[in-house]
């Protein structure tokens, strides 16, 4: 017998432009309704506040992520059509100077850049993340999940987050990289702070300064490491950058900053939450977990299942360079799309019951890596850190259990996972 989530249906109208502005345990802690809601009742919604369009049909958000009329930089996407006299058309205020620090990293991030800047970034780190560079991590990737389960039988109640999900990615893109271990907790306040970045919505003042404090640090951390990296490299990937760099590589000095801080987020900020949301989706369906106690193959869809059910990245958006017609709705050029992949991977035109937690599910074409020219680059890796991770504490701890009363979510819109998990082994 299969566990289910129930949902039952509402008539209530909900405030979508609400959803989007701030952080909300009630609505956010249990997005799920909110998503059911959109995908029966608004699939394509125009916030007309922000200017901003809502997608979360499966279809319609796999078409936009794949559609090369739809890009990241706002200088590829023409200035907006003419409002309308209902909805006159808001100047955005300039950006303060105080956001200069991260513009400048983000702006080189490949994670907003077109073609063919998107490309020839996308193209300097691909080796990194082959199949072949996957086997090669495989044995140390279990070596640091064996140590630190271990070190979980030392605790009464472990965080299973503070413990193990989260050292573990941070230990093997840290490595990747050529950070020093003893380097690694400095990237914890930091990363948080990107993902609140990331997330957008309405801040407090002070966070402004905060972000700009971050991002000042962690170029200089940067800055300095890869200048030990420049006169002494090692075999590890800011020196192969640097090799391809003086080899006639396009990479600028600040793309290269900006390269590395981005691998580092995105690198654990996720992977953290994969690994955490796995275990307490497992712990809280006892059938699922006794399933793969018994049948250690599910593993691999096991993952996958918790990539489309509980996935760690809830959202992303684009921008329309041109009129767009879809579902019966008109984007116009220069306006902001966010496409919902949390809600899409609950689709129930694409999955077959799709509020119910399998992890024999066959096909599972999720979106939880994005779709398109922006699939994400380490897929791969985050799959086999998931994989290993997970199994090695189904296969060491078979009869672990939540002790916490209730989740404790992170307060992140863009970015689901949580904060802390104890656990009982």
């Amino acid at each position: 017998m299969i566990e289910i989530f129930i949902r039952p249906h509402s008539e209530e109208k909900h405030d979508i432009s609400a959803w989007f502005r701030s952080y909300s345990e009630p609505l956010h802690g249990d997005p799920y309704p909110f998503y059911n809601y959109l995908l029966e009742r608004e699939p394509i919604y125009y916030i007309s506040d922000r200017n901003q369009w809502v997608t979360s049909r499966y279809e319609d958000v796999n078409r936009i992520l794949k559609d090369p009329a739809f890009v990241r930089e706002h200088r590829n996407a023409a200035p907006p059509s003419p409002p309308s006299q209902e909805h006159p058309k808001q100047e955005a205020p300039p950006a303060p100077s105080v956001w200069k620090p991260v513009n400048d990293l983000l702006g080189n991030w490949m994670l907003f850049r077109d073609a063919p800047n998107h490309t020839r970034l996308r193209g300097q780190v691909s080796h990194a993340f082959t199949p072949r560079t996957m086997e090669r991590l495989k044995p140390k990737i279990q070596a640091v999940a064996n140590h630190l389960a271990k070190q979980l039988t030392e605790e009464t109640k472990p965080d299973l987050i503070a413990s193990y999900a989260f050292p573990l990615p941070v230990i093997v893109i840290a490595e990747m990289l050529g950070v020093p271990p003893e380097d690694r907790e400095l990237f914890k306040g930091w990363s948080h702070t990107f993902a609140r970045i990331l997330e957008g919505g309405d801040r407090p003042p002070e966070f402004a300064q905060q972000a700009a404090q971050a991002a000042v640090e962690i170029t200089d951390y940067f800055r300095l490491l890869i200048a030990e990296h420049r006169k002494s490299p090692r075999e590890d990937m800011i020196s192969d950058l640097l090799a391809a760099q003086g080899q006639g590589g396009t990479l600028t000095e600040q793309e290269l900053i900006a390269t590395c801080v981005l691998l580092l987020v995105a690198g654990h900020e996720t992977t953290v939450n994969l690994i955490g949301n796995a275990v307490f989706t497992l712990l809280s369906f006892p059938e699922q977990l006794t399933r793969l106690i018994a049948k250690p193959e599910l593993i691999r869809p096991a993952v996958d299942e918790v990539l489309r059910f509980e996935g760690p990245v809830q959202m992303t958006g684009r921008l329309a360079s041109a009129d767009y017609v879809i579902g019966g709705q008109t984007i116009k050029r220069g306006q902001y799309v966010t496409v919902m992949l949390g809600a899409a991977n609950r689709d129930p035109s694409q999955f077959e019951q799709a509020n119910r937690f399998d992890i024999g599910r066959t096909p599972n074409r999720h979106l939880a890596f994005a779709s398109g020219p922006h699939f994400c680059l380490g897929a791969p890796l985050a799959r086999m850190e998931g994989e290993i991770a997970l199994g090695k504490l189904v296969e060491q701890f078979p009869g672990m259990r939540l002790a916490d009363a209730k989740p404790d979510w992170r307060p992140n819109m863009l970015f689901r996972g949580l904060n802390t998990m104890r656990v009982e082994l």
